[in-house]
């Protein structure tokens, strides 16, 4: 075993992923960095992409902060919003030549998020300890805010802040933990199997706990949406496709190594599935020792092996 696949081994489950969003200088760093440390420091603007992992109260939150420059809105910021459970958009509330581009690059995101699974907004009005901040009642109505009352599967919250002082921080830090906590559990799935194949389409590793080969429906529903799958991948890398048929859901992502095949129950959570195959598929496409691959596949979908029929199609 080499040292990459033994560190593999220690892998740790993600925690629940958190991502900040802003335009350049509104504050996004400097408010991770005050989550991480407790305390006010002056940051770099953020280039891509920074993953930070932090213990807010009782909870694990992976946090992504996202760049602001026009490049990243239109690429980054609409992956990770997808997968997020929370977003936390960052104002510079002393700029007010921002606000317009700002509430665009805001309402655009929102709308990624969909009307299906619920998922939490956090709008931090920075900078309230300059003379120039705006109002809270007046950001509200520009960026027109009061909208999201009309999303029922988002709850959201404003604070005006100050990273410099502290104003509101710790408000903020508990607003998120007690929603996020709740939005979590009713995210949770139980995955019934997940299949890692190569190209062509022969599988590698099986996890199944619905007994596909016992029940004919099952299989050939399985079969159908892979078969349906395949056509419309072909050829194609970084692609997602769902399907629900009956009491199921098929996800099915390809890169150009793999397929990874999952199936979850009709009413759980798909963004939730959606992110799963995302962390599975960024942690097995380097893999070099398939024989660590059945306890880094299990611990990434949290589940109990002894509840599961396991197949392997590798030597």
């Amino acid at each position: 075993m080499n040292a990459k696949d033994n560190k593999r081994l220690k892998f740790e489950k993600k925690g629940i992923p958190l991502v900040i969003i802003g335009l350049p200088q509104a504050g996004k760093s400097t408010f991770v960095q005050r989550i991480k440390t407790g305390e006010f420091s002056s940051t770099k603007t953020t280039m891509g992409m920074q993953v930070e992992n932090a213990i807010i109260g009782d909870a694990r939150f992976d946090i992504f902060d996202l760049g602001g420059h026009e490049t990243y809105r239109k690429t980054i910021w609409q992956t990770y919003t997808k997968l997020a459970y929370g977003l936390v958009f960052i104002l510079d509330s002393a700029d007010p030549n921002i606000f317009d581009i700002a509430k665009e690059e805001f309402w655009k995101s929102i709308e990624l998020k969909g009307n299906h699974d619920e998922f939490l907004i956090l709008i931090l009005c920075n900078k309230s300890d300059l003379d120039e901040s705006v109002d809270l009642e007046t950001i509200i109505n520009r960026f027109e805010f009061y909208k999201l009352a009309e999303k029922e599967n988002a709850s959201f919250q404003f604070f005006k802040t100050s990273m410099k002082t502290g104003e509101n921080f710790d408000a903020t830090l508990n607003w998120l933990t007690s929603n996020t906590a709740r939005i979590a559990q009713r995210r949770t799935i139980d995955p019934q199997m997940f299949m890692l194949a190569d190209l062509e389409g022969f599988p590698i590793l099986e996890i199944d706990k619905m007994d596909l080969d016992e029940d004919p429906s099952l299989m050939a529903g399985f079969m159908s949406a892979i078969e349906s799958f395949s056509k419309q991948l072909f050829g194609r890398t970084g692609i997602l496709q769902f399907m629900q048929s009956g009491d199921y859901k098929y996800i099915v992502k390809t890169d150009d190594k793999f397929i990874y095949s999952l199936i979850i129950k009709s009413n759980e959570c798909q963004e939730e599935a959606r992110r799963i195959i995302e962390i599975v598929s960024e942690q097995v496409y380097d893999l070099e020792n398939f024989a660590v691959l059945e306890g880094i596949i299990t611990q990434l979908l949290n589940i109990d092996p002894s509840l599961y029929v396991l197949r392997k199609g590798f030597t």
